[in-house]
């Protein structure tokens, strides 16, 4: 990582000459030293251009240069972490809003004659297993049905559009829970906008 190479410099330099400064430093990289504080405190990434640029004052050679370049953009494990999660539920309310198993079963859910039996409403649905299996998985994690395989909406008229936005609002308050910020902002997945 670039940031400990800086530090080790400074160290370096510092220990041939205690007096050496911050400021010193900063000078000899042709960067402000409070700038050069943040990157090597890690408060700060520096940008591509001063990482060249305090690259070649250190000596690096380009393949160096460009090696800490592409560390520097490699995401750390939080990063990672949280695009997975966003990935995550941006599919689960993309599985629930394009096309209607999920409704369709919690819709025959409500039946008298409903069976909990996966090749029961695959036969009804006119679908695979494997496709009603995922549904089920699916209503089951945003507690849309419970166990039994009832529903669990609460919502006394079940139209598609109002079981999609019911879906939806399950799927940010999941999302919501796991921390899942959007973009570079702090904006949690409850600020999508469902219509």
């Amino acid at each position: 990582m670039f940031r400990q190479r800086l530090n080790l410099e400074f160290a370096t330099r510092k220990k041939a000459n205690p007096r050496y400064s911050l400021r010193a430093f900063a000078a000899f990289l042709e960067t402000d030293h409070s700038t050069l504080s943040k990157i090597l405190s890690g408060a700060r990434k520096a940008t591509s251009s001063q990482l060249r640029t305090m690259g070649k004052k250190l000596g690096m050679s380009a393949e160096e240069i460009t090696v800490h370049l592409a560390a520097e953009h490699v995401p750390d494990e939080s990063t990672v972490q949280r695009e997975a999660m966003l990935a995550h539920w941006t599919a689960e309310a993309l599985a629930v809003v394009t096309g209607s198993l999920h409704w369709a079963i919690v819709r025959l859910s409500k039946r008298p004659e409903f069976q909990a039996d996966c090749r029961w409403i695959a036969g009804q649905t006119k679908t695979t297993l494997d496709e009603v299996n995922l549904a089920l998985t699916r209503l089951l994690r945003l507690e849309l049905i419970d166990g039994r395989w009832r529903d669990q909406t609460g919502l006394a008229e079940l139209t598609e559009i109002t079981f999609r936005k019911l879906a939806l609002e399950r799927v940010r308050k999941k999302a919501a829970e796991d921390h899942i910020e959007i973009g570079g902002k702090e904006r949690k997945a409850t600020k999508w906008v469902t219509r």
